[in-house]
């Protein structure tokens, strides 16, 4: 267990109930939208956002951690597509925090020289073969092995994030048996598919929606016996429970009383315990609020204002795996945290 990392983690998030005012712990920080892939899924590239200079990620990452945050989530497009991202990364645990970089792999075993200094290493795989690259693209399964054999050689720890649809979710047995041979970690997954202008043609391999709860409960169960698989049953249990599929997030006004009892919500924690700051400086709650819940520019507005702002938005749920379970953890919930503690940071910075 990474001891000083869970009570970083433990301490700032008992203290801020004390308090009873948001704290922030995460941050997820898309230098670039830039990508070198063209994912079903993922409108990112196509968006053409202005990027910072590298000067200004700097400052904010000195923002971040003189407001105390713990963790910051490089995340893309692709990151190494920066030239600056070693510089970045350096700055970002000079300052104390630990960093996660997520990534394609495609360019990961010939620029790994780059990130010697990354906590961990996030490699998108959503199959193990075909499947994954008539998602993703051709070569693609092949470049993450590369990318898992160039991190282990560098001493960088490194785990697999996955996105089920209907093209890749029948594969999860195979992803898994592929995770137990490689001796890899993953979270995983269900695909977006309820804003096009973020997700593109992702509507287009959506499964229906009662195929969708069928690969929840199975998660859910394997979560609970696969140690390999980092998110809480509870987490896919809340998911299958989910109204529509089409619909990736809820604000308060869209339930009845009564659907929200069933759907029982954790309560949503973004803009209070973590941030997402994107290509050109804008604030947002979490990915999934992009174009929707904005918070100003840290570079007009400072990040401390931006986070201010950003507390009091309405939405109420949403199903993504990786946003519940950070939900439930920063609300405290006991065998998300435990798992977590034991699970996650047991392995993960």
């Amino acid at each position: 267990m990474r001891v000083s990392e869970a009570l970083k983690y433990s301490g700032r998030m008992l203290r801020s109930r004390l308090w009873g005012r948001p704290t922030l712990v995460l941050a997820n920080i898309y230098p670039t939208f830039r990508c070198n892939l063209r994912c079903t899924y993922c409108n990112f590239p196509l968006i053409g956002t202005r990027e910072l200079e590298t000067g200004q990620w700097l400052t904010i990452i000195g923002e971040l951690a003189s407001m105390g945050c713990r963790r910051v989530n490089i995340q893309g497009g692709e990151p190494l597509l920066r030239p600056d991202l070693p510089e970045l990364i350096e700055h970002i645990r000079k300052m104390g925090m630990s960093c996660v970089l997520a990534s394609n792999g495609l360019l990961v075993s010939q620029q790994i020289q780059k990130l010697g200094r990354v906590s961990t290493l996030v490699l998108s795989l959503d199959a193990a073969g075909p499947a994954n690259d008539a998602v993703r693209g051709a070569g693609v399964f092949q470049a993450v092995q590369d990318a898992v054999a160039a991190a282990r050689n560098s001493h960088i720890p490194v785990k697999v994030n996955a996105v089920l649809s209907a093209k890749t979710a029948a594969g999860l047995d195979g992803l898994l048996a592929f995770a137990q041979a490689q001796d890899l970690f993953l979270t995983v997954n269900i695909m977006r598919a309820g804003a096009p202008e973020l997700w593109k043609d992702a509507a287009r391999i959506k499964d229906d929606d009662e195929e969708i709860r069928r690969t929840l409960g199975r998660l859910a169960g394997l979560s609970r016996k696969n140690f390999r698989i980092l998110f809480s049953e509870g987490v896919y249990r809340y998911a299958a429970r989910w109204p529509d599929y089409s619909r990736d997030r809820l604000t308060a006004d869209e339930l009845t009383a009564a659907e929200r009892a069933r759907l029982d919500p954790p309560r949503c924690q973004a803009g209070r315990f973590y941030i997402s700051v994107t290509p050109d400086g804008s604030t947002w709650p979490c990915v999934a609020t992009i174009g929707k819940v904005r918070g100003g520019n840290v570079v007009g507005d400072g990040l401390s204002d931006c986070w201010k702002r950003l507390a009091g938005h309405d939405c109420l749920a949403c199903y993504s795996a990786c946003l519940v379970e950070l939900n439930y953890l920063f609300s405290l919930k006991p065998r998300v945290l435990t798992g977590f503690l034991t699970r996650h940071l047991a392995r993960f910075a």
